[in-house]
């Protein structure tokens, strides 16, 4: 007698997807002047490639702006639903600002520790981001 065993395997099935490598087009701050939350954030393709031409722009809405603030909090944007020529762009970008150390042997306590702004800055900070195919 024999025993038939038939195994299923149900794998992930992924779209083919093209990098596109981007950097901002102007220097953002969580400083002021800064964006606000709903604001679309403008990037420039760094790369050309066989589906879109070096120096194309890139959109990208900030869903999630925080400022800097005392007791060491840190500033961070949050871009998400990017788009090129009405084409959509998978993936994210979280920058988060640095905490600023103060070494003042308790002479300040820690809520008057401001923390880090977050930038963006053009042609210094390189993200990457995947075009559907």
């Amino acid at each position: 007698m024999f025993l038939l065993i038939s195994i299923t395997l149900i794998l992930p099935v992924y779209s083919a997807e093209t990098a596109i490598k981007v950097t901002p087009k102007k220097e953002y701050s969580t400083c002021k002047p800064y964006p606000k939350e709903g604001d679309y954030i403008e990037f420039v393709t760094i790369e050309e490639n066989s589906k879109i031409p070096k120096g194309s722009i890139v959109e990208g809405l900030l869903t999630e702006r925080i400022e800097n603030d005392f007791e060491g909090k840190v500033g961070s944007f949050y871009i998400e639903q990017f788009k090129i020529n009405g084409k959509k762009l998978n993936g994210i970008i979280y920058q988060k600002g640095n905490p600023h150390a103060l070494f003042l042997d308790n002479v300040l306590s820690s809520m008057w520790v401001r923390g880090g702004e977050a930038f963006l800055k053009p042609n210094k900070q390189i993200f990457t981001l995947y075009l559907e195919e």
